[in-house]
């Protein structure tokens, strides 16, 4: 076998060519849909290498991207376990049937999925069988079981609609004219629990079924509800302080002022006053936040933090009823959908991100990723937490701190786009306003210009102390007195004549 092949061995190319014949078959089957387009979709690597934990199921595998393999297996006995207790006696006996029937919908099933399964019909027909009935008992008995939620809302782990309701009705488990309303109701009761958005409740919205899956669903009542390197910099400069030691230098000052050193007396007043300067609460107006440091590789898309956005441009985050695509930015009102953080709620956006990526036409915005990208650049630290707490924008049980961790662990994920959204103009708006204020030129002229003149203040300060260093010394060993009385008291002559 070629390395660059799909194929594994000589059963697997033969497994290959049967699907494939299936797909034309020489009498015409009239309850399958052989144009049936992918839905459920391998995560890109440019996603899955930042965090491959929130892509790949942690305790369960569903479907035939994950079922079989060795380290979620352990979780089998229970899934028929859990299955068994669900059908019954009389229902079980039935199970087999569901297997049948979906060998028959071998097309079906190969189409559901984006990427080519190379295991037998036989097999993949009762992994379907197996995790979709699991899933169908998840739903009825989610409140047990809530410690799975974040598995079962991974991309990779979602079993068709299509596949759950032909299940549904093979068992009878509800009347066929029933099917899409019965599941989609339990669909909603585990996305109300962990969308961190509010979810649409318009009855034209949801009662649109055509969903694909259960992550899909949540998808879509998300985007469809409507309301009526400055760190381094500062580093560099606080080192620079410290490597010099201003108290030091005070200290040399005032010695050479007390024995008459020209101009030493002023010079300790203006180092002193130079000394009492809150230096960290000044340059903390020049940064970001702690982002940049904790994490150097994750890039996030160019807008202040709250914190910046709060202190130095006045703007007001103000909580809007709707969805995101209600945000929105006018005069100094930045308005921003509420998101709930529960230890699931980075594992959700994240697939919900990804499965937005494998959806979208080329040139569509990206909504969803849009608002993450947002989110994530506006906190930075705990303190934009806090903000945005206290205005009700974030609601959660979480500390500040770990809420921050996870907004600034998800990296930038959208391109600029020709057709901006409303969240792309809701940014540029804000950029503008917070661009034009003239702290912020001042700050953007010293990181452009800064460093040089630094380096060469720094080499100037350290001359300056090493001088005055050698004439404290000096003056310790031979007397300063007779050297610089008469200058002394023709420097303080002049300094009062004025």
């Amino acid at each position: 076998m070629s390395p660059d092949s799909i194929f594994s061995s000589v059963e697997s190319e033969q497994r290959w060519v049967l699907a494939m014949e299936k797909n034309f078959p020489q009498q015409h089957v009239l309850d399958i849909d052989f144009d049936i387009p992918s839905c459920v979709f391998r995560v890109s690597k440019i996603l899955t290498e930042a965090k491959p934990e929130a892509y790949a199921p942690q305790h369960l595998g569903l479907g035939p991207y994950h079922h079989l393999r060795p380290d979620l297996y352990i979780m089998q006995k229970q899934k028929l376990a859990a299955v068994r207790k669900f059908l019954g006696q009389e229902k079980l006996q039935k199970f087999r049937q569901v297997v049948e029937d979906l060998v028959q919908w071998e097309p079906v099933l190969r189409a559901c999925y984006d990427e080519y399964l190379d295991l037998d019909i036989q097999t993949l027909a009762w992994i379907l069988a197996i995790d979709g009935l699991y899933l169908v008992q998840f739903l009825k008995n989610y409140p047990e079981m809530e410690h799975l939620a974040g598995d079962i809302l991974m991309l990779e782990n979602q079993i068709p609609v299509i596949l759950l309701k032909k299940i549904l009705q093979v068992l009878e488990l509800v009347p066929n004219d029933q099917n899409d309303c019965s599941l989609f109701e339990e669909f909603e009761t585990l996305c109300q629990a962990h969308s961190p958005l509010r979810l649409n409740k318009q009855r034209a919205i949801i009662g649109d079924v055509s969903q694909a899956h259960l992550l899909n669903r949540m998808y879509y009542l998300i985007v469809n509800n409507r309301g009526i390197q400055e760190e381094e910099y500062v580093s560099m400069f606080s080192a620079a302080v410290t490597r010099i030691g201003l108290n030091d230098v005070v200290e040399g000052v005032q010695f050479l002022a007390e024995r008459g050193f020209p101009g030493a007396g002023i010079a300790g007043q203006i180092l002193s006053a130079v000394q009492k300067v809150p230096w960290d609460k000044i340059l903390g107006l020049f940064k970001k936040g702690g982002t940049d440091e904790e994490n150097p590789s994750v890039q996030e898309i160019d807008i202040p933090s709250v914190t910046q956005m709060t202190e130095i441009a006045g703007i007001k985050f103000t909580l809007t009823p709707g969805g995101i695509r209600d945000i929105d930015f006018e005069e100094k009102n930045f308005y921003l959908p509420v998101i709930r953080v529960n230890a699931t709620t980075e594992v959700v956006l994240r697939n919900l991100v990804a499965y937005e990526a494998a959806t979208t036409e080329p040139g569509s915005t990206l909504e969803l990723a849009e608002y993450v990208d947002l989110m994530c650049g506006i906190i930075d630290s705990s303190k934009d937490v806090e903000i945005l707490r206290n205005e009700g924008i974030i609601e959660s049980e979480l500390p500040d701190d770990e809420i921050a961790h996870i907004f600034n662990g998800i990296g930038k994920s959208t391109k600029k786009n020709d057709n901006k959204s409303n969240i792309e103009e809701a940014v540029d708006n804000v950029n503008s306003r917070y661009g034009n204020l003239l702290s912020v030129k001042v700050k953007r002229l010293l990181k452009k210009y800064g460093y040089a003149s630094l380096k060469f203040l720094g080499v100037l300060i350290t001359i300056a102390v090493l001088v005055l260093l050698t004439l404290q010394a000096f003056c310790s060993v031979f007397g300063c007195g007779r050297w610089f009385g008469k200058i002394t008291a023709q420097s303080q002559n002049l300094v009062f004549s004025y």
